[in-house]
């Protein structure tokens, strides 16, 4: 049972409807993207730089970096975290990643566990966005 403003109900009942759910103007996209490829991108630097400098930790790594752009395009969406806002938390931490790689090392590595830290860094972002 969830709690509402008119008492008891359950969860298939509490549910928004799909045209009641704010999916966001055009600034908050905008403000979204941006923090959260600057996030990404200065992370993605920072990263790179410390897996040169300790040469471990590239899944805690990646997973903070994910988390910091979650938190980042939680920031430039006001708030919301509803339908589109995973998805671009995702992107933002995935391709920072991989432009880092590509500003730095000048090439992009595709090792199986930065395969792996990929996916990381965006599951977090999906994660740093919800919490």
């Amino acid at each position: 049972m969830r709690q509402s403003a008119v008492g008891q109900k359950c969860p298939r009942c509490a549910r928004l409807p799909r045209r009641a759910r704010a999916y966001g103007r055009p600034q908050h996209y905008a403000k979204a993207i941006a923090a959260g490829f600057g996030a990404a991108l200065i992370g993605g630097l920072v990263y790179v730089q410390l897996l040169g400098a300790v040469g471990f930790g590239t899944l805690i790594l990646a997973g903070l970096l994910g988390y910091g752009v979650g938190r980042a395009v939680r920031w430039g969406a006001a708030g919301q975290t509803l339908s589109p806002w995973p998805a671009v938390a995702a992107t933002c931490a995935v391709v920072g990643m991989v432009l880092a790689f590509v500003v730095t090392r000048g090439r992009l590595p595709l090792s199986g566990f930065l395969l792996l830290a990929y996916a990381v860094s965006g599951y977090f972002a999906v994660r740093g966005l919800q919490s």
